[in-house]
């Protein structure tokens, strides 16, 4: 699936002439994923049932309940497009959910985001998970993502069924996406020699936190920085930035210390081309109060604080714009679907829907209102559906 780029705004649905090239299409860009279905249970087209979830979805359905509200109460829109009589009931998406294979539903979103044009010659991933809190009232379903930090845009996926399990899902998911000269940033949970070695493999670079999981380089690193901080910090051959920030009720202080001259560490030769240690302190007040945290930082990379210091906030990208929009806007932690593969396959499609609205917008906000927007505005859903899947209305 490839994006085409159209400005036209389509107020009839009566504009879509060809109705035939626009379900093909559909059908085209899932074509990896299987109907479940018997052969003599199967009422719906395969496709029908695709277009009418994602259209629910796109228009502000959270759960299984809402797609099947949507798609009853917009069957004038799905009699024209689809030729339907009667809308499915809940237990045809219901069942559709469950057993669909999500694996299957992830490869079409990732192959289609990958076939997006690269505008950036920058890339820069994050990787970190998230638990479907909902979901886990019978399993813990935690999804482990990889986010374009640049673009705002998901590259992939994997189920993990604890977070303890992340270790084993990010190989997994490296394997996946493109890496040639790539930044990758992940969390302590990915701070494994494995990890920087698959990274490297792939031909990109780490910027991995450090914490208690690696014992030894991370008291290393504390040790450094606070005797490098008690000398002075260009004696220890530090490079250092600070930065400032007050605002809402709040002040902020940053301090990023970045050394690249590793020699003395014992431990080097275990990570991958390791060539800096970074520590970044914050302290914030609030009302009065003030908190501070010390973090450390392991990367292939020479860098400059202030890189440094960018490569850290970057990687909260992920939690802002995909984690907190999949929580927020579609309801994603307040889900209760839970039986067989629905959690997951209610997953991938959000964020491909999610994906289908950021890349109109050609950026994050506004994500709300466009939901809105497409359960007002049935020709437009369908345009934007048109786009993704390249038809021309």
């Amino acid at each position: 699936m490839a994006r085409k780029r159209t400005d036209e705004f389509y107020t009839e649905i009566d504009q879509i002439t060809d109705k035939e090239a626009f379900l093909e299409s559909v059908e085209e860009g899932f074509s990896g994923v299987e109907d479940p279905r018997a052969q003599d249970n199967q009422t719906y087209p395969f496709v029908h049932l695709l277009v009418m979830m994602l259209c629910a979805i796109l228009a502000g359905a959270n759960t299984i309940l809402d797609v099947c509200d949507y798609a009853h109460l917009k069957l004038h829109m799905f009699r024209r497009i689809l030729s339907i009589e009667e809308a499915p009931s809940y237990n045809v998406f219901w069942w559709l959910l469950t057993r669909l294979h999500p694996k299957q539903l992830e490869t079409s979103l990732i192959r289609w985001v990958q076939a997006l044009p690269e505008e950036d010659k920058q890339k820069l991933i994050a990787i970190d998970g998230k638990r479907l809190r909902g979901a886990s009232r019978n399993a813990k379903i935690h999804l482990v993502s990889a986010w374009d930090s640049i673009r705002s845009l998901l590259l992939g996926q994997v189920k993990a069924e604890e977070k303890s399990n992340e270790i084993t899902a990010i190989p997994e998911l490296l394997d996946s996406i493109d890496l040639r000269e790539a930044i990758v940033t992940i969390d302590a949970a990915g701070c494994q020699t494995e990890i920087v070695g698959k990274i490297r493999d792939g031909g990109g670079h780490y910027f991995i936190a450090l914490k208690g999981n690696q014992g030894t380089l991370r008291a290393e690193a504390d040790n450094f920085f606070t005797q490098a901080k008690d000398v002075g910090y260009e004696e220890a051959e530090c490079a250092t930035t600070s930065s400032y920030e007050k605002g809402h009720g709040r002040i902020e202080e940053r301090h990023v210390a970045v050394i690249n001259q590793l020699d003395w560490l014992d431990c080097q030769s275990k990570w991958r081309d390791l060539r800096s240690l970074i520590e970044v302190r914050s302290s914030r007040t609030i009302g009065g109060k003030t908190s501070t945290e010390r973090r450390f930082y392991i990367s292939d990379l020479e860098l400059t604080p202030e890189r440094a210091g960018e490569l850290a906030r970057s990687h909260w990208s992920i939690e802002n714009h995909l984690h907190w929009i999949m929580d927020v806007n579609f309801g994603e932690d307040a889900s209760l679907a839970s039986v067989g593969n629905a959690a997951e396959n209610l997953a991938a499609l959000k964020r491909l829907a999610s994906t289908m609205i950021r890349i109109d917008l050609g950026g994050v906000r506004g994500t709300a209102q466009r939901r809105r927007q497409a359960a007002w505005d049935d020709s437009w859903t369908l345009r934007l559906l048109s786009r993704v899947f390249e038809v021309e209305l």
